[in-house]
């Protein structure tokens, strides 16, 4: 259904329309030869007619498009809810009889209100701002300060990881060396060992040797005085008699096979052996020489044994001697590698320590660049959020101002439009501008 605006602006147009067509027709007429120039001066006249009646129509048409112009104005700012608001007051006021003056003073107040909150949220905003690049930068600087303690945090695991690497290689250097030695000192040691031993089997071999020659002398001098073991002739010479031989041959028989598995003085088993045979063989001729001379051999025997025993023994001091001294140097050389092991694990340890300090530092710095970045994320979104919001504030603001402003230019130039308008709004049925 078309407005009354509308249907005036036809009707001015359709007036004219009509105006036009009725102008050309009296040129028509005007301009025949058969006319005599009491015509022309009637086409003069209804010139002038025409024109007059030309400037209304045109007088007409603009205020009819001014007034289109406005309604369309005024539909334009009924569309905002501020704008339904402001001319729902503005009719209510109007029909209550309120003076003009305070309905604009209303509408400068709250145009006031407006821009007052709008400088006042611009100054919010430009102090919060301020904030939030001051955080974030101080941020970014916390984070910038996380990055290069992790670079010097990595430049300290990449010089201490060689130095421990090595370290290790050099332990690993030294307790190969280290049972190198020990081996040789091992071997020494078993053979010094096996020496010893060999040497006191030797000493038992020996004073074995030597308690058989003794008792085998002794059964000769102790039976010298026995009446038994002794015979007078008629030289009145002494002989001992084949009792004392037999004695004698038994008891180095006993010996000779004990004797015979001795490994370190075979040659004095042997004598032995000889001797059982030598005794045995002399019970026949026991006489006081035979028993000398046995006595003087069993006293060679035993000086030779001594000697012997003596030259092992001296043999036994030098391999002992020599065997000190060498596993002094072995000690001393074994002594200086534990020294230098124990040195390179404690500095194993110490660089160990670090590496697992730097380490655990690095994961705690990540973990802080982490939580940073988070923060200084967060915090990002939170200001731009508050910049969105203040810019939709604003342009809702700038909206509502505008449409105060517009509505203070239509009261104070069009204020009869809009009274036709609210008049026309309310005789349609709009129960919001007739309340």
């Amino acid at each position: 259904m078309k407005g009354e605006s509308e249907m005036e602006m036809e009707e001015i147009i359709l007036n004219l329309q009509y105006s036009l067509k009725q102008r050309n027709k009296l040129f028509g007429v005007i301009k025949n030869p058969f006319f005599n120039n009491s015509l022309l001066q009637k086409e003069d006249n209804c010139k002038i007619y025409f024109i007059i009646k030309m400037k209304s129509i045109v007088i007409l048409v603009l205020v009819a498009t001014a007034f289109a112009t406005n309604l369309a104005a005024f539909e334009k700012l009924e569309k905002s809810k501020l704008g339904k608001t402001l001319l729902n007051t503005i009719a209510i006021q109007m029909q209550t009889g309120e003076p003009l003056e305070r309905i604009f003073q209303t509408l400068y107040d709250l145009e006031e209100r407006y821009q007052n909150d709008q400088r006042e949220d611009d100054a919010e905003n430009k102090a919060f701002q301020g904030v939030c690049d001051a955080d974030l930068a101080g941020l970014n600087q916390e984070l910038a300060n996380l990055e290069q303690k992790d670079t010097e945090l990595q430049a300290r695991l990449d010089e201490l990881q060689p130095v421990h690497d090595q370290k290790v290689g050099q332990r690993v250097a030294k307790l190969a060396e280290k049972a190198l030695l020990q081996s040789v000192i091992d071997e020494a040691t078993a053979k010094r060992q096996q020496e010893n031993t060999d040497f006191e089997d030797q000493r038992e071999e020996f004073t074995f040797v030597s308690s058989v020659l003794a008792e085998a002398r002794r059964l000769f001098t102790d039976n010298l005085q026995a009446p038994a073991f002794l015979q007078k002739g008629a030289s009145e010479a002494v002989h001992y008699t084949p009792q004392v031989f037999a004695q004698v041959a038994s008891h180095l028989n006993a010996a000779a096979h004990k004797a015979g598995q001795m490994k370190h003085i075979r040659t004095f088993g042997k004598a032995i052996k000889l001797m059982a045979q030598l005794a045995v063989k002399a019970q026949q001729y026991a006489n006081q020489e035979l028993t000398g001379r046995i006595i003087q051999l069993i006293d060679d025997l035993q000086n030779q044994l001594q000697q012997a025993f003596d030259l092992a023994r001296k043999t036994e001091d030098s391999k002992r001697q020599a065997f000190e001294a060498y596993n002094t140097l072995l000690t001393r050389d074994m002594n200086k590698l534990n020294s230098a092991i124990a040195n390179l694990e404690a500095e194993i340890q110490s660089l160990a320590d670090q590496l697992a300090a730097t380490h655990s530092s690095q994961d705690d710095n990540t973990a802080r660049h982490e939580a940073k970045t988070q923060q200084r994320d967060d915090r990002r979104a939170e200001c731009q959020q508050a910049a969105y919001e203040y810019q939709q504030r604003r342009s809702a603001r700038d909206a509502d101002r505008q449409t105060v402003s517009d509505l203070i230019g239509h009261l104070n130039t069009n204020m009869r439009d809009l009274k036709e308008y609210i008049a026309m709004r309310v005789a349609a049925g709009d129960t919001d501008l007739g309340q």
